[in-house]
């Protein structure tokens, strides 16, 4: 499959491009930037052909399919604009800033016979199918409680988009999202309750702390925390009647070796499970066998539109 890159954001530097260099049958052939950095970048992975707006990317009749890494608030605009060039789309999460856009989005990639997947890439690690298999096997009784953490702290003397309230900013949009979407897919569950507390920016506006508690339909409380002025911290775990499972490097196993580390507590004493996963790769390949297979990623857009529904209250 033949790919477009349509930004020079460094997620799409550090993370997609090479994975999808490692991918296989994944071809970058392009990018695009307004920023002037598409040579730059092409230059160090070796992509063939630059453009200067994301329009003539579009236009290029060579390229099946694009990744979206641009801020959050362009999402809607461009995914849409992809789908209309018939061009199959993996964007960057969250897909959007409100459930009503994603369903827009993936309209839009239907109506144009085009698939759409949100780059939620941790999702494809295979510690989360073991942690669900744990659960399902009874290993650590009936679910009551599950924590989860995603934190760390960067410079805020200088601009950063992720302080920028009208383009999706704030801890919760940037990593409180993956403790959300983690719970659900874990429990495979409704929300029917969410509570939140924020320490806001004054300066910015958006949250740079934030803890909230959301609770299942069949009771299972959830406590999410994200920051942005806390330590690097990216776990969950999944507290049950008889037992505790630790996810150690839920959302960024890719910095530890590309290694999930679970501990499991139970009556059985402490076991550590290693789960190996080229998450960013795997979400590639899981893509591209979708669109060229036939299959269908509907799984993913009902998770997509369920957390953000969420989300929504969270931030709001």
């Amino acid at each position: 499959m033949k790919w477009g890159i349509m930004g020079a954001a460094n997620i799409a530097k550090k993370a997609l491009i090479p994975a999808m260099q490692r991918a296989e049958g994944a071809e970058v052939v392009a990018i695009a930037s307004l920023s002037g950095k598409e040579k730059e970048i092409a230059e160090t992975f070796a992509i063939p052909n630059t453009y200067e707006s994301y329009e003539a990317l579009l236009a290029d009749s060579e390229i099946e399919a694009v990744y979206i890494p641009l801020p959050n608030h362009l999402h809607k605009e461009w995914t849409i604009k992809a789908a209309d060039a018939g061009k199959h789309v993996l964007c960057e999460k969250p897909a959007a800033l409100n459930k009503s856009d994603v369903e827009e989005m993936i309209q839009a990639c239907e109506d144009n016979g085009v698939f759409f997947l949100e780059a939620f890439m941790y999702q494809f690690h295979p510690q989360h199918n073991r942690v669900k298999q744990l659960i399902e096997e009874g290993a650590i009784g009936e679910v009551a409680q599950i924590r989860a953490s995603f934190s760390f702290l960067f410079d805020r003397s200088n601009y950063n988009i992720r302080l920028d309230k009208e383009k999706g900013g704030g801890s919760l949009w940037d990593v409180g999202c993956y403790g959300v979407h983690s719970a659900l897919n874990v429990m495979g569950e409704k929300v029917v309750d969410v509570k939140v507390t924020k320490k806001v920016d004054p300066n910015y506006g958006v949250d740079t702390t934030a803890a909230a508690t959301l609770l299942l339909e069949s009771g299972v409380i959830v406590q999410v925390d994200s920051s942005f002025d806390a330590t690097m911290r990216n776990e969950y775990e999944v507290i049950g009647a008889e037992g505790v499972i630790k996810v150690h490097n839920a959302y960024r196993p890719d910095k530890e070796d590309h290694q999930g580390e679970i501990t499991l507590l139970s009556s059985n004493g402490e076991q550590t499970i290693i789960e190996e996963g080229d998450q960013y790769k795997l979400q590639v390949e899981t893509f591209m066998k979708a669109v060229q297979q036939g299959g269908s990623l509907k799984a993913y857009h009902e998770a997509t539109l369920q957390y953000l529904e969420v989300m929504e209250q969270l931030v709001n």
